[in-house]
């Protein structure tokens, strides 16, 4: 059976869509991407079954490490939406359940993990990305899958573009908000709505 996989943070999550407008207590009870979020909407139209496995708060870092830890079937198709790239993760808690990974940004709160979000400059976050985008393209291409990669921020990302890194499939159309969801934050449903079309014009060029 055909799959839609996705990978991502808070922006592929749903996060603030009306059924997933409270997403640290579900993360506590009820781990469940939004329905109302453009990679459900995708494989609806696709008519397929959505395997999301993006997470609120991922680095690009965890993004790839979850690209490749997983098992992918020949009739996939794969929509990674990278994130901003000012994240990290530390990989010295291996719990399975997400909740427990140590993220870093500049939303953490100890004095330790703001100054190791702060350590490194603009400069040197946008090539670790690019590094981990190009691992992430070269991985998808073994896998002999259907796939894009479609940054949330592009603009992030291509101002500090590597001139000897080369990526298949990378467009940079990003979000375009047409209003924000209940968090006044992150993209709405009609902005979530036509997300899911653009990416499935994407898939379909």
């Amino acid at each position: 059976m055909s799959r839609l996989i996705t990978f991502g943070c808070s922006y592929a999550y749903g996060t603030g869509l009306p059924d997933c407008n409270n997403w640290m207590f579900d993360k506590l009870h009820n781990l469940k991407p939004s329905k109302m979020g453009w990679a459900s909407l995708l494989a609806d139209k696709m008519k397929v079954e959505c395997v999301n496995e993006s997470f609120p708060g991922s680095s690009n870092a965890e993004i790839l490490y979850n690209v490749l830890k997983f098992n992918y079937k020949p009739d996939d198709t794969v929509v990674i939406m990278w994130t901003h790239f000012v994240r990290d993760m530390l990989f010295n808690f291996p719990h399975k359940f997400p909740f427990f990974r140590d993220r870093l940004g500049p939303w953490s709160k100890t004095h330790q993990e703001r100054k190791w979000a702060e350590y490194l400059s603009e400069k040197d976050y946008a090539m670790k990305s690019w590094f981990y985008i190009q691992h992430a393209d070269l991985h998808l291409q073994k896998q002999e899958v259907n796939y894009i990669h479609y940054p949330a921020t592009p603009e992030e990302l291509n101002k500090n573009k590597l001139d000897f890194i080369e990526v298949e499939n990378y467009h940079s159309d990003g979000i375009v908000y047409l209003d924000t969801a209940t968090d006044d934050m992150h993209p709405g449903e009609k902005s979530n709505k036509l997300l899911c079309d653009s990416i499935h014009r994407r898939l379909n060029d």
